[in-house]
């Protein structure tokens, strides 16, 4: 397997792990804690967790539906409001999708561009760089996450790629 596509496996296989993790962390926190205004991201946990699976969900409806050269333009309207256990049920499925995806891809697939039509323009990516910015913005948040916990007192998640690639 090209060394390109060996690291983007373990990246999605990273961010999965991670996503598993930040998502056992929260299920011990109580509903008041997960709703709170927090003013480091998306309102609260819960509301930053649902921004982070909305974004995975979109971008990979992005890779997997549009063909090379295709355009996509991003769903519009609000994000569907999930609980906790709704998004630990279906996120899964998101992960699931996004390996499958990868090994459907050849080097020539991941190096096709689409027309992505952004609220501030149109531009044109390879799908490795739309994968790339999708993991990146889920670590983002998920770093946010963290701090969201800590400053309610909690020990949050070891999630770092170092823990990843020592379990």
């Amino acid at each position: 397997m090209p060394f390109g596509k060996r690291v983007l496996r373990s990246d999605v296989a990273y961010s999965v792990w991670a996503n598993h993790r930040l998502l056992a962390a929260c299920s011990s926190l109580a509903a008041e804690q997960l709703a709170l205004e927090l003013r480091l991201s998306h309102a609260g946990i819960l509301a930053t967790l649902r921004h982070i699976y909305d974004g995975e969900r979109v971008w990979l409806l992005c890779l997997r539906d549009t063909p090379a050269m295709g355009r996509y333009i991003l769903p519009p309207g609000p994000a569907p409001e999930l609980s906790l256990d709704a998004l630990r049920q279906r996120w899964p499925n998101l992960w699931d999708g996004f390996r499958q995806w990868l090994e459907a891809q050849s080097e020539e697939d991941l190096e096709a561009e689409i027309f992505v039509q952004l609220p501030d323009g149109r531009p044109q990516l390879p799908r490795w760089k739309i994968l790339r910015h999708v993991l990146a913005h889920s670590n983002f948040h998920r770093g946010q996450i963290v701090g969201m916990i800590r400053s309610l007192g909690q020990p949050p998640p070891a999630i770092n790629s170092t823990d990843y690639f020592l379990s």
